[in-house]
């Protein structure tokens, strides 16, 4: 995560010897990940279904709108805020000294 954010690790780089070894909390990281994406997915998709009476007349789906943006901000935020924290976390651990870096080295 360093300069460039998160590249999407995934366990089998991190082979060692005969079993696979991955650092503390990587596999929290990717599920979070995995869930984060399905969750904004879901929203899209139950917003996009809430538009169907729309398509055929001239008005603005606004239910549309109301799911789409209480959706991203009452779930997908939480969940975006606890994946950074997960990150930030799995950062400091890595870090030579042990402290936190906020800012790039």
């Amino acid at each position: 995560m360093k300069k460039d954010g998160d590249k999407g690790e995934g366990l089998q780089s991190f082979a060692q010897g005969p079993r696979t070894y991955a650092p503390p909390g990587l596999s929290r990281i990717a599920l979070m990940r995995g869930t984060l994406r399905g969750v904004i997915t879901l929203i899209a998709v139950i917003a996009a279904v809430a538009s169907i009476p729309y398509w055929e007349e001239m008005q603005f789906p606004v239910t549309s709108l109301v799911i789409y943006v209480a959706g991203m901000v009452f779930v997908a935020m939480p969940l975006c805020l606890y994946y950074e924290s997960l990150l930030m976390a799995q950062q400091a651990a890595a870090s030579p000294d042990g402290r936190e870096s906020l800012m790039p080295r």
